[in-house]
C-alpha cells in the first residue's frame, strides 16, 4: 500500500481531526470575547439609563398633580398642625418630584420645612400621615432618618 492509498483510506479520520481542531479554535476565540461580561455591562447601562429617564405622564395627570399640590399647600398653610394637611402636602410633594413636575431641590426644601414644623409642633400621627411619610422617604432619601423618627413618634 502506498502513501496515497493510506491517505485515501484514512480520509474520514483526517476530516474528523481537522473539524475537531477548527471547532476547538472557534471555541477558544469565542471564550476570549467575554460576551457574557459585555452583555451584563450593556444591560446594566440600559437599566441605569431607564431609571434616570424622567417618566412620561399625560398632560391631564400633570395638571391634576399641580392642582393637588397647590390645594395641599393652601390647606397646610391654613392649619399646619392637622395630620391630614401634613399628609396631603407630603404626598403631593413626593409625587410631584417623582414625576419631574417639581425640581428635587425645591421639593426637598419644602419637605424639610414640613418635617421641621412636625418636630416643633407634635400632633396626631395617623396611619395616613405615616403613609405620606413613607412616600416622602422614597422621594427624599436624605430625609429618611428624620422621617423614621417622626413616623415612630406617639
Amino acid at each position: 500500500m502506498t502513501f496515497r492509498e493510506g491517505l485515501l483510506k484514512a480520509r474520514g479520520q483526517i476530516i474528523f481531526i481537522a473539524a475537531l481542531t477548527i471547532s476547538t479554535g472557534i471555541i477558544i476565540y469565542l471564550e476570549t470575547l467575554d460576551t457574557e461580561e459585555r452583555i451584563q455591562g450593556r444591560v446594566a447601562t440600559e437599566l441605569a439609563r431607564q431609571r434616570n429617564a424622567p417618566p412620561s405622564i399625560s398632560p391631564a395627570v400633570e395638571a391634576k398633580v399641580k392642582a393637588n399640590l397647590q390645594r395641599s399647600e393652601e390647606i397646610y398653610s391654613a392649619d399646619p398642625t392637622a395630620a391630614a394637611a401634613r399628609a396631603a402636602l407630603l404626598s403631593s410633594l413626593a409625587s410631584a418630584v417623582q414625576l419631574s413636575i417639581l425640581r428635587p431641590e425645591d421639593g426637598l426644601t419644602r419637605a424639610q420645612r414640613i418635617l421641621a414644623d412636625m418636630e416643633r409642633r407634635t400632633g396626631e400621627v395617623s396611619p395616613v400621615l405615616v403613609s405620606a411619610l413613607g412616600a416622602a422617604a422614597v422621594a427624599f432619601p436624605t430625609l429618611q432618618d428624620r422621617i423614621a423618627g417622626l413616623a415612630l413618634a406617639p
